[in-house]
């Protein structure tokens, strides 16, 4: 089973959708202070360490160095939250991931799933109606999805997109619909006039992400 420590205020900000933190494959310990943290880290020797750079007493950048230092307590990803300014700083100490203030649910799941080897996926295979803006106008296409996780997903298409490109995908679930912005990440082509995407969801809506989790986690089928 996983162990996570999180910042309690870290928490507070994602507590009305974290469902990942309430999976049965993970053990979360809230934190007030740096110096509980290390307690905690020292006692349980966590997977996952989730810190605010400004938490109370010594602050993120001393914790990232004293568990970098420590032979014990080293070997342990890190997440740092912080402030624009202070993100050089972060990475600086040994943060293996650093996310800005304000926190977006979405992709604190998703950079914790990459950290904690969790982010399994699930095939769909199911139709989606993408748009995508062209010039003056916007144009929609009939696509695949294909190993959904909360981070994103595989598109299948013959219509050909760049990287970087935004589209507006629709899809169901389990006869939930979900809309879902999403930009192009990466493309494989896999047939001549057929192409895969990986793309990446853009602010996805608390409802959506919970029903693509559940979908993930096994609990509800497509």
């Amino acid at each position: 089973m996983k162990q996570v420590i999180i910042a309690e205020n870290v928490l507070q900000n994602v507590e009305n959708s974290d469902t990942l933190f309430k999976r049965g494959g993970l053990t979360v310990y809230p934190a007030r202070f740096s110096e509980e943290i290390l307690v905690l880290h020292r006692t349980h020797n966590v997977d996952l360490i989730i810190s605010d750079f400004a938490l109370p007493q010594m602050g993120g950048e001393k914790l990232c160095s004293l568990i970098r230092g420590d032979s014990r307590l080293k070997d342990v990803s890190l997440l740092m939250v912080c402030n624009v300014a202070a993100v050089t700083e972060c990475r600086s100490a040994g943060a293996n991931a650093v996310l800005t203030t304000p926190i977006d649910a979405t992709e604190l799941f998703s950079r914790v799933s990459e950290l904690l080897l969790i982010s399994q996926r699930q095939d769909i295979r199911s139709f989606l109606h993408v748009s995508v803006t062209e010039g003056k106008g916007r144009i929609s296409f009939l696509g695949v999805s294909h190993n959904i996780s909360i981070s994103g997903m595989l598109l299948e298409t013959e219509k050909k997109l760049k990287i970087g490109e935004r589209l507006v995908c629709t899809f169901s679930i389990s006869a939930r619909e979900i809309v879902a912005d999403v930009i192009v990440a990466r493309e494989v082509k896999v047939a001549p006039e057929k192409y895969r995407y990986g793309v990446k969801f853009l602010n996805l809506d608390t409802k959506s992400l919970v029903i693509i989790d559940q979908f993930v986690m096994g609990r509800i089928k497509h």
